[in-house]
């Protein structure tokens, strides 16, 4: 199947009989695995268990895509995505809260991993095929599954979900904490298992050794490590053992592309940049020649086959095919006159009640506020609310939470 043109009805890369990409994606009323191909044959770089096609500089995708998978099969929310040299596709869904198995590019998947997971943001496969898969929103683990096993085991202990997970080619686990602005490292061969924290401190911020709110990360053979920083709107590169990253693309640095919360980054063969440009609605790559547009160019989102809706992740396949997936998301409550947005961004959103002013950041898929400044006054502190609550019981919670931090801010 990976030899014909595959696509989806809400993005497409490109496709002919040589190569494709795969990516999930959240059109308007579903999610969708998609995939494309790509004009000319390609090569992969050798000695690995996940793919790095090699694409000459010229390589493009077609517009449009078509389905492999959608909600019926991954449910409403997906996060997570990899893919083996034997073309055998691992996909999470996030409202499921399950992992779905494709084996060796079969359409039909024949393994459900379930029992113990609550909304697994990430997944990694190892060489020797046990199934990483994060378990930190309710359960502050990752967990291995190894083949046929009916259950998990903890691997490492963390204290939020991991946005991204990778593992290299010494058996390093390595997970990116969005919630707490950090990337930690763990060795699966150590019996201490101890994380080691290796990019960020846990603030929040836009120099060279701090994050906001890293997303998809990646690992290359030297062990360079590349973090998609995603309220810095930018790809930040930490050599081996450095606490310093460096601005490969987006952010303020010259030369490289403008990014809007980009979530997804992986390298192919060459060593060049693949990302998840998830603000602007499409994936963009490096190589020779700088940066390009490869899917989703138009800039705008929509259910349509050449247009992306908030997709994140990726990876390739054998042939160049890709997999991308929807993590952010955009609400708007009203109650009464009131509106206000579940949202995101390096500088939060803002709600009035009166004569008080309190900026915020916000995610719908982690129920928790994140409160920045209460009138004019840097402040800390959460609200975490319950989904299952109506609408306006939550926004009168709230109210009554930034009441409660102002009155705090002048005793």
């Amino acid at each position: 199947m990976f030899s014909e043109s595959i696509v989806t009805t809400e993005l497409s890369l490109v496709s002919n009989s040589n190569s494709s990409v795969y990516f999930i994606s959240l059109p308007t009323n579903d999610i969708q695995l998609t995939t494309a191909v790509i004009e000319e044959t390609t090569s992969n770089f050798t000695g690995l268990w996940y793919n790095r096609p090699m694409f000459s500089p010229c390589a493009s995708w077609y517009p449009n895509a078509i389905t492999f998978a959608n909600e019926s099969t991954l449910g409403s929310q997906t996060h997570g995505i990899f893919i083996d040299t034997y073309n055998t596709i691992y996909a999470s869904s996030w409202s499921n809260s399950f992992v779905k198995v494709w084996p060796n590019g079969s359409s039909t998947a024949t393994r459900t991993i379930q029992a113990g997971l609550y909304h697994p943001y990430s997944l990694f496969v190892a060489m020797n095929g046990d199934v990483y898969i994060d378990n930190g929103a309710w359960n502050g683990q990752v967990d291995k599954w190894i083949s046929n096993a009916t259950i998990g085991t903890r691997v490492m202990n963390i204290s939020a979900p991991c946005y991204g997970l990778f593992i290299d080619n010494r058996s390093t686990l390595y997970c990116s904490l969005a919630n707490f602005n950090n990337v930690f490292k763990v060795d699966l061969i150590s019996v201490s298992g101890i994380p080691v924290m290796i990019a960020g401190n846990g603030s929040s911020g836009l120099t060279s050794s701090l994050l906001d709110y890293p997303w998809g990360i990646y690992v290359d053979t030297d062990f360079t490590l590349y973090v998609a920083d995603c309220y810095n709107h930018r790809i930040q590169r930490f050599g081996f053992g450095e606490l310093n990253g460096t601005t490969v693309a987006g952010g303020m640095a010259s030369g490289t592309i403008t990014l809007n919360y980009p979530t997804g980054i992986v390298l192919d063969g060459n060593g060049y940049l693949f990302i998840m440009d998830t603000g602007s609605y499409r994936i963009v790559a490096s190589s020779s020649a700088g940066f390009r547009c490869v899917a989703g160019c138009s800039g705008s989102s929509g259910s349509t086959a050449d247009k992306l809706n908030n997709a994140c992740y990726m990876a390739f396949d054998t042939y160049g095919n890709i997999f991308y997936l929807l993590t952010m998301a955009r609400i708007v409550i009203r109650s009464g006159d009131q509106n206000w947005n579940i949202g995101g961004g390096s500088s939060g959103e803002t709600l009035q009640k009166g004569d008080m002013i309190c900026t915020y950041r916000a995610s719908y898929y982690h129920p928790r506020f994140d409160i920045v400044k209460l009138n004019g006054k840097s402040a800390g502190g959460s609200f975490s609310y319950d989904r299952t609550k109506s609408k306006e019981e939550v926004y009168n919670a709230f109210v009554e939470f930034i009441e409660k931090q102002i009155a705090a801010q002048t005793e």
